[in-house]
């Protein structure tokens, strides 16, 4: 199966997500917006792992969460990846200042490294994927608009992380939790 490793998002954050998307509808021919119920954090992307190996995946992420201690995250700010050019993905950003993200990230990359998961390339950078491009034609309007996207700051509190299974189907992919792990001391 598919898995994944992400923080799920507040209710109340997903409608305001929702929202911002609705402001940027002029765009839709070019954009497939995600869907609330698969908006998530991503921590890490496994791909493919075998069934028989997702019990020995929770347990390192388990391992991997039980050091971290809970904390608060912003949702503020949008942009567009890549930074020039043609958009490819319409992102809303994640911020935390005490890094406690960052280290929660770093060690959940860790203990899979260490089952033979390979390290993403990239540095880790904490976003919201609010839609991927088909194809930008929009003569850089679209990104000017994501520019100009006004949205609120809203925080949430994170004490849990979930191993999450992606089953992708005609209809698109569809979401399922295998497992919850809470951060150390979380109740």
């Amino acid at each position: 199966m598919r898995l994944f490793v992400a923080i799920e998002l507040e209710g109340r954050i997903k409608d305001a997500l929702g929202r911002a998307q609705a402001s940027l509808a002029t765009h839709d021919r070019a954009v497939r917006w995600v869907t609330q119920d698969q908006m998530h954090l991503t921590l890490v992307f496994l791909g493919e792992v075998a069934d028989g190996r997702v019990p020995a995946v929770c347990d390192a992420v388990r391992r991997a969460v039980g050091r971290c201690r809970p904390f608060d995250l912003t949702v503020s700010g949008s942009g567009c990846f890549p930074p020039g050019g043609g958009v490819r993905v319409v992102w809303v950003g994640v911020q935390e200042p005490t890094g406690r993200l960052q280290s929660l990230q770093a060690a959940v990359a860790e203990e899979l490294e260490a089952m033979g998961f390979p390290k993403e390339d990239r540095p880790f950078s904490p976003h919201l994927t609010l839609g991927r491009v088909r194809d930008d034609r929009t003569r850089g309007e679209l990104r000017a608009d994501v520019d100009a996207l006004s949205m609120a700051p809203l925080a949430q509190s994170v004490s849990a992380v979930h191993v999450v299974a992606s089953e992708l189907r005609s209809s698109g992919a569809r979401y399922r939790t295998v497992a919850e792990c809470a951060l150390a001391g979380a109740s």
